[in-house]
């Protein structure tokens, strides 16, 4: 039986002239994703002029052909731009260490987002080009995925920017630890989202809420005063613990570790919120057990997102609610409520956590259903 043919990971390096004063050094060696032998040529007429003598020169470009096929026979490639070995690390792998690391340092909630654009990332990696090298995922495959993900998923514009947004975290990471040397996503533009399609609640809606609340379900009229007033996110509002409520001295803590900017900060609540927890005596419970657990009552699991968005659906459809009325429209409505009374915009961005004043003020110009209204009966004449 004849013997199977290895194939050669390279060809050694050897000098080479193709014209009078045109001197190069050529070597094949394998490319890492397409596992083919490729030509390499460095031209050295530069090192050539160095030299006075001929011999001279051969000496200088024998050692360094001697230290190119030493590295390629140690298993060196070319295609990449050093000798970091960590340019050899699989997307795969890349992915893993990136999700085991910001684990550590996320929320739960947020974690969740970035493992699930990871394994998306992963998948289509491994379909498309198996056992790729993070160094070696460029633009285009970056380009390709996010097409697929926008064309073939259907998925919003809004979708398609938190893609890319996750890519280019990922991908950033991997520059910092030296996986890669460019981020693949990093001048891919985003799309045009639609706009956010809140209204903001008038009072009339917020009166029949609220009776609808203390007919059916009292707790959930208190996360509603939580998200309106005291201007707390719904997810963080799961996250709120018996520790974190100051009944004394009328507030609410809300840690870094919960809050969506990662920034402590106290959110002042109202006198029906302090009565309701009075009532619930939480010095019967842990202080590191939930304020609003299993069935809204204190506990050692949180209640979820979810079971709030089931409740308010619910009393939407009761009530026959527009559905561009939602629970975050009640935060929107208290911004906006705060800024048209006066309280000055520097206040009203730190009670509602915002990076800056541009934010805030925003929630000035939100849609407002009584805004039609408000303008006729101001009595403003020409």
């Amino acid at each position: 039986m004849p013997k199977r043919e290895i194939s050669p990971t390279y060809k050694p390096a050897q000098l080479k002239r193709c014209a009078k004063s045109d001197w190069y050094i050529e070597y094949y060696a394998t490319h890492p994703q397409q596992q083919e032998l490729k030509r390499i040529k460095v031209r050295v007429n530069n090192v050539r002029k160095r030299f006075d003598n001929l011999r001279d020169f051969k000496e200088e470009i024998n050692r360094r052909i001697m230290i190119i096929n030493s590295k390629l026979a140690g298993g060196w490639s070319p295609f990449f731009e050093s000798d970091n070995s960590r340019y050899y690390t699989p997307l795969s792998e890349v992915i893993e260490l990136y999700i085991a690391e910001k684990s550590r340092e996320l929320r739960p909630a947020t974690m969740r987002c970035y493992s699930s654009c990871c394994t998306m990332i992963n998948e289509w990696a491994n379909k498309t080009v198996p056992n790729i090298y993070c160094s070696l995922f460029n633009k285009v495959l970056a380009i390709k995925y996010l097409d697929q993900v926008y064309a073939k998923k259907k998925t919003s514009a809004r979708t398609y920017n938190n893609q890319l947004k996750m890519g280019r975290a990922l991908f950033s990471w991997a520059v910092e630890k030296c996986y890669c040397k460019e981020n693949p996503f990093e001048h891919i533009k985003t799309k045009r989202e639609e706009e956010k399609k809140r209204i903001l609640i008038p009072p009339t809606y917020r009166e029949k809420i609220d009776t609808w609340c203390k007919e059916h379900n009292p707790a959930f009229g208190i996360v509603m005063r939580l998200v309106f007033a005291s201007l707390i996110r719904p997810k963080e509002i799961c996250c709120l613990q018996v520790k974190h409520l100051y009944l004394n001295e009328h507030y609410i803590h809300i840690p870094g570790v919960i809050a969506k900017n990662h920034h402590d900060r106290f959110a002042a609540i109202s006198p029906e919120v302090e009565e309701y927890f009075y009532t619930l005596k939480l010095s019967r419970y842990k202080p590191d057990a939930y304020l609003f657990g299993l069935n809204y009552m204190p506990g050692t699991k949180p209640i979820g997102e979810a079971r709030f968005r089931k409740d308010w659906d619910k009393m939407r459809k009761e009530l026959k609610l527009p559905k561009e009325m939602q629970l975050y429209s009640l935060r929107d409505t208290g911004i906006n409520n705060l800024l048209k009374v006066g309280v000055d915009p520097l206040t009203v961005m730190q009670h509602a956590d915002h990076h800056d004043l541009s934010m805030t003020t925003r929630y000035a110009n939100h849609a407002d259903p009584q805004l039609v209204d408000k303008i006729r009966k101001s009595g403003l004449k020409f």
